[in-house]
């Protein structure tokens, strides 16, 4: 099975979307979220996160920015 770079990052941000859901379900209202994919955690340090066109991107910033 070959996968690319691009569908390693799509993975890693979706564990992290569904990681995010899992602990709002539980309650818990703020989290840290420890994830050494370099690439992941500049992308979601930029403002540009928001309008990205990778759907799990734009996840996880909605719902780090969910009240």
């Amino acid at each position: 099975m070959v996968i690319g770079m691009d569908e390693i990052f799509r993975i890693e941000a979706r564990a992290i979307v569904e990681g995010m859901k899992l602990a709002w379900l539980k309650g818990y209202k703020q989290v840290e979220i420890n994830c050494d994919n370099v690439m992941l955690i500049d992308t979601m340090c930029n403002e540009i996160a928001s309008i990205s066109n990778i759907a799990e991107v734009r996840l996880i910033h909605e719902w780090c920015n969910k009240d």
